[in-house]
């Protein structure tokens, strides 16, 4: 039964990829990737889909992750809540976030939803790294850590010491990259895994 469940959580993980890009394709450069979910904006419903879609991905892979990594599967099962509130709770224009801006109640449930999210993912994804696992499941881990661990440690350095612009957008874009090929990479290793 984990390979099916794998299955759908391939598929799930890679429409929200491809709906979240498409829709935050359109979003200034200097922005915020969440800017794209913001009532107004263009594709803001696609960008709700994919965020959706992500959360669907997680539980779906909380299943044959808890075979394999148990404490994976559990943190895998705690982000997926994160994000559907991440996606059902938009930020107000420009997702202004302290120190240098005013944030609102919902830019702030917004911001921890999504910070909770990322950050148990990105526990999966050690456990992963280093527990005895399969071995393509465990260098997958371990490429995702050496990519987007510096990566969120410099995007956090941005929100807390230089506020939005080209550095912070850039940084969180290619996290979050990092973090959804891993992602997807990891429910199509354990689809593809022998039973």
């Amino acid at each position: 039964m984990r390979r099916p469940i794998a299955a759908a959580a391939t598929v799930a993980a890679g429409l929200g990829v491809l709906a979240t890009a498409i829709a935050s394709a359109g979003v200034d450069i200097t922005a915020y990737v969440s800017e794209g979910g913001i009532p107004g904006a263009p594709h803001a419903g696609l960008f709700r889909a994919g965020v959706w879609l992500t959360a669907a991905a997680l539980a779906l892979l909380a299943g044959p992750a808890r075979g394999t990594v148990p404490l994976a599967g559990l943190a895998f099962a705690l982000a997926a809540p994160a994000v559907v509130v991440s996606g059902a709770v938009a930020c107000s224009p420009g997702c202004p976030l302290p120190p240098f801006e005013r944030s609102t109640g919902a830019d702030l449930v917004h911001a921890g939803a999504s910070i909770a999210a990322l950050l148990l993912c990105g526990l999966a994804m050690l456990l992963y790294a280093l527990q005895p696992v399969d071995a393509p499941l465990r260098r997958a881990a371990r490429v995702g850590v050496a990519v987007a661990a510096p990566l969120f440690a410099l995007t956090a350095v941005g929100l807390l010491f230089v506020g939005q612009g080209l550095f912070t957008a850039s940084l969180e874009r290619a996290a979050l990259l990092a973090t959804s090929a891993w992602l997807l990479c990891t429910a199509v290793l354990h689809w593809r895994a022998r039973p």
